[in-house]
């Protein structure tokens, strides 16, 4: 066994049994008196203002190192140690809070819905062990529906496929099908927990995609009352990251949190605008976080980064921020494969690696400020 292998192996081992240690002395979340509810602008939990930091953990219930589009062939669900480790190492990190990306999958054979209309118990078996793996941990998750982009998880792109084409947004039985796909997953019964997933407090808020910036406001506000009167208990995070904070996609009743993505690398759409959007949310009475941002070099200096970090902890009115994302190790300890054609991608390790995209040094000073962050924003260490 190599110098990394035995780091990578000895740091997730210790992680890991205390995370047991801490799972068996307080057991898993349970109780409606534990969901965390929204008054405000603010989000609360046991009557006391919860806040919380993290990472996007996008490849818990179906993961691609290569992260192809639609049919991509390197498709696998991770395992069970997988997932704990994943959650181990963000725990590591001080995070409360993740994102599951690949919760919405459509179109592969390990995917939630293999074939329009049929559901994989297997496929369904994995999100129950993410939900059940996360509520050990005492992490909380955002749940996605879809996904537009025509990546390995289907999206939008598959269920036109399947219809030979269409308005995903307007067409009645696209409409239908993404609607079945929603009360499959709220009514589901976790097959490890026995709790059916609108029950389960482990569940932060559903979201009806990501980065859905074509749907318009009729159809969000549709989905999104439809998600209500399936579970009333969850919170509804917006999908739309370019125009949520527009007067009219805020106030849908029905979407409690108001989120924002920032990556820099991809031009001035995406550059961090975080007072003048916060202050958006504020004005539509609506919880803001950003649920997605880039903290590498491409995106960010470090100076800047800590300075945007330093910013959302001094608004009470910012309830959270998720970096986009965390890679846990394998089975055997080894790292994953940095996703994207050539590595391109910013990928965070812990301990930090060498990336195409990053030094080891590098990404070792941005994991210790992203730690020390989500530790203050969770009131678990001083700044």
């Amino acid at each position: 066994m190599n110098r990394r292998k035995r780091q990578w192996t000895l740091r997730i081992g210790i992680c890991g049994a205390l995370a047991m240690l801490a799972v068996a002395a307080a057991g898993p979340l349970s109780g409606q008196e534990h969901f965390v509810t929204r008054t405000g602008t603010r989000l609360i939990l046991d009557g006391k203002p919860f806040r919380f930091a993290g990472g996007n953990l996008d490849y818990l219930a179906l993961a691609s190192d290569s992260f192809g589009k639609i049919g991509a062939k390197d498709v696998y669900r991770p395992s069970h140690t997988m997932v704990d480790n994943a959650f181990a190492a963000l725990k590591q990190m001080n995070g409360t809070v993740t994102r599951v990306w690949s919760s919405a999958s459509q179109g592969c054979a390990l995917c939630v819905e293999p074939e329009l209309g049929q559901f994989s118990e297997a496929a369904l078996r994995q999100l129950d062990y993410v939900v059940y793996s996360a509520g050990k941990h005492h992490v909380r998750l955002i749940l996605l529906f879809v996904d537009p982009w025509g990546y390995y998880t289907g999206g939008i792109e598959q269920y036109k496929k399947w219809r030979g084409g269409g308005d995903f947004f307007r067409d009645p039985k696209l409409i239908a099908d993404y609607k079945l796909y929603v009360s499959t997953l709220i009514n589901r019964k976790n097959t490890y927990t026995g709790v059916r997933y609108r029950d389960d407090p482990t569940i932060l808020a559903w979201q009806p995609g990501n980065e859905l910036r074509e749907a318009p406001v009729e159809w969000e506000r549709e989905m999104t009352r439809y998600i209500k009167e399936l579970d009333p208990h969850h919170l509804i995070i917006s999908s739309n990251d370019f125009h949520s904070l527009e007067p009219a996609h805020a106030a849908i009743q029905q979407i409690d949190i108001l989120s924002r993505h920032y990556y820099p690398f991809f031009g001035k759409e995406y550059v961090w605008n975080l007072e003048h959007d916060a202050a958006l949310a504020k004005r539509a009475n609506k919880v803001f976080v950003v649920d997605e941002f880039g903290w590498d070099r491409g995106n960010v200096s470090v100076e800047q980064l800590k300075s945007n970090l330093n910013a959302i902890l001094a608004d009470k009115d910012i309830a959270g921020d998720l970096f986009w994302a965390l890679r846990a190790p394998r089975d055997d300890g080894t790292p994953m494969a940095v996703p994207g054609a050539g590595g391109d991608w910013w990928a965070l390790y812990d301990p930090a690696r060498k990336t195409p995209l990053n030094t080891k040094e590098d990404m070792q000073a941005r994991t210790l400020i992203l730690r020390n962050h989500a530790g203050a924003m969770a009131g678990q260490v001083a700044r």
